[in-house]
C-alpha cells in the first residue's frame, strides 16, 4: 500500500509542470489530446513614443524594435481538445484585436469560454518602432524584448525573461524562471524572480536585482547604485562602478572583482566571500559562516567580520596610511596586510592562539602573546583585530 501511494505522488509531481505549461485539463487515461494551430497577422500605424500593451494568459511574448512606423503583430493560436475537429473549432473562434486609445495600442485576444479538456494558448511576435514604451505580461510563458528605446515593463508568472539593447527604465518580473538582460541603459533597472537565476551584463544606471532562489551574476555595471539580493544562491560581480553597492545572500558565496564606488557592502549568511581589486570610501564585508579573502582593497574605512571562518585581507599600496580597519572572527585566523606606511593605534587580541607581527610597535600596557595594544607612528589610523580562537598575523 505504501508503494502505491509513492507511485501516485510521483505521478502528481510529473503532471504538475505539464498542467502549468499547457494550461490543459490533463487526466490519466486522457493523454491523446488533439492540437490545432493557426497564425493571424495584423498591422497598424504606431507613432514614435507611443505605448504598446500586450497580454496573454498562456503563451510567449516577443517584442522587437525596428526602423518602422507600423506595429506588426503575428499571433500564433493553439487550440487543444479531445478531437482534432474540436481543437480546430476552438482555435478558429479566437480573434486578435488591436485597439488604440490616445497614444496606447493594446493587443488582445478575444477567446471563447474554455471548457474541461479544452485549452487555448496565444503567443505574440510583435515588431514596433524602436521608440516605443512596452508593457507586456504572460501568466504562463516566456518574454523576449529587444532593441527598444523607451520604458519597459515585462512580467510573467511562470517563464523566463530576456531583454537586450534597451534604452530606458526597465522592470522585469517573473515568479518562476530566469532573467537575462544585457546592454541596458536607463535611470533604473529592476529585476525580480521568485525562483530563478538573474544575469545582467553591460548595465548603465541604478540596478536592483532580487531573487528568492537562484544565483545573481553581474558584469560591466556602471552609473548608479547596485543592490543585489538572493535568499539562496551565489552572487558574482565583475567590473562594476557605482555609488553604493549592497550585495546580500542568505545561503551562498560572493565573488567580486574590480569594484569601484563610494561604499561596498557584501554579506553572506552562509558562504565564503572573495574580493579582488576594490576601491571605495567604506567597505563592509561579512559572513556568518565562511572564509573571507580580500586582495588589493583600497579604502578609508574597512570592516570585515565572520562568525566562523578565516580572514585573509590585503590592502593595496594606495590605501590611506590612516585607515580604520575592524576585523573580527569568532573561530578562525586573521592575516592582515596593512598599508605600507600605516600610522595609528592597534589593538590585537586572541583568546586561543598567537599573535605575530613584523611592524615596529610602541606598546602601551602589559605585553602578552595573546593581546597587543599600542601605536605605530603618530597617525590617527586604527587597526582592531580580534579572534576568539585562532592566530593573528599583522604584516
Amino acid at each position: 500500500m505504501k508503494k502505491k501511494y509513492c507511485i501516485i505522488l510521483a505521478l502528481g509531481f510529473c503532471l504538475a509542470p505539464m498542467l502549468i505549461i499547457t494550461g490543459c485539463d490533463i487526466r490519466i487515461g486522457n493523454w491523446g489530446q488533439a492540437k490545432y494551430e493557426r497564425t493571424v497577422q495584423q498591422q497598424t500605424y504606431l507613432a514614435s513614443g507611443s505605448t504598446l500593451v500586450a497580454e496573454t494568459s498562456f503563451g510567449s511574448v516577443t517584442i522587437t524594435g525596428a526602423d518602422v512606423t507600423d506595429c506588426n503583430v503575428v499571433a500564433k493560436i493553439c487550440g487543444r481538445a479531445p478531437t482534432e475537429q474540436g481543437a480546430q473549432e476552438l482555435a478558429e473562434q479566437v480573434k486578435i484585436k488591436l485597439e488604440v486609445v490616445d497614444d496606447t495600442l493594446t493587443v488582445k485576444a478575444e477567446k471563447p469560454p474554455e471548457e474541461r479538456k479544452r485549452s487555448i494558448s496565444v503567443s505574440y511576435n510583435i515588431t514596433v518602432p524602436r521608440q516605443t514604451n512596452i508593457k507586456c505580461s504572460s501568466s504562463y510563458g516566456e518574454i523576449d524584448l529587444t532593441d527598444i528605446n523607451g520604458s519597459v515593463d515585462g512580467r510573467t508568472s511562470s517563464g523566463s525573461i530576456s531583454a537586450e539593447n534597451i534604452e530606458g527604465p526597465v522592470i522585469l518580473n517573473t515568479s518562476y524562471g530566469s532573467v537575462k538582460c544585457r546592454d541596458i541603459s536607463g535611470d533604473n533597472v529592476t529585476i525580480k524572480s521568485s525562483s530563478g537565476s538573474i544575469t545582467a551584463e553591460n548595465i548603465k544606471g541604478s540596478a536592483q536585482l532580487d531573487t528568492s532562489y537562484g544565483s545573481i551574476t553581474c558584469e560591466n555595471m556602471s552609473d548608479g547604485d547596485l543592490k543585489l539580493q538572493t535568499s539562496s544562491g551565489k552572487i558574482r560581480i565583475t567590473n562594476a562602478s557605482f555609488g553604493d553597492c549592497d550585495a546580500h545572500t542568505s545561503y551562498g558565496s560572493i565573488l567580486s572583482n574590480e569594484l569601484k564606488g563610494d561604499s561596498i557592502k557584501l554579506h553572506s549568511g552562509s558562504g565564503g566571500v572573495k574580493v579582488t581589486e576594490a576601491v571605495s570610501d567604506t567597505a563592509d564585508v561579512s559572513t556568518s559562516y565562511g572564509r573571507i579573502t580580500c586582495r588589493q582593497i583600497t579604502t578609508n574605512d574597512l570592516t570585515v567580520k565572520s562568525g566562523s571562518g578565516d580572514l585573509d585581507i590585503a590592502c593595496s599600496d594606495s590605501t590611506p596610511a590612516e585607515i580604520a580597519a575592524n576585523l573580527v572572527t569568532s573561530y578562525g585566523s586573521i592575516d592582515f596586510v596593512a598599508p605600507p606606511d600605516f600610522s595609528g593605534k592597534i589593538d590585537l587580541s586572541t583568546s586561543y592562539g598567537s599573535i605575530r607581527t613584523n611592524r615596529p610597535i610602541t606598546i602601551s600596557g602589559e605585553i602578552s602573546n595573546k593581546k597587543i595594544k599600542g601605536t605605530i607612528g603618530e597617525g590617527k589610523g586604527m587597526l582592531y583585530l580580534k579572534t576568539s580562537s585562532g592566530s593573528i598575523n599583522l604584516k
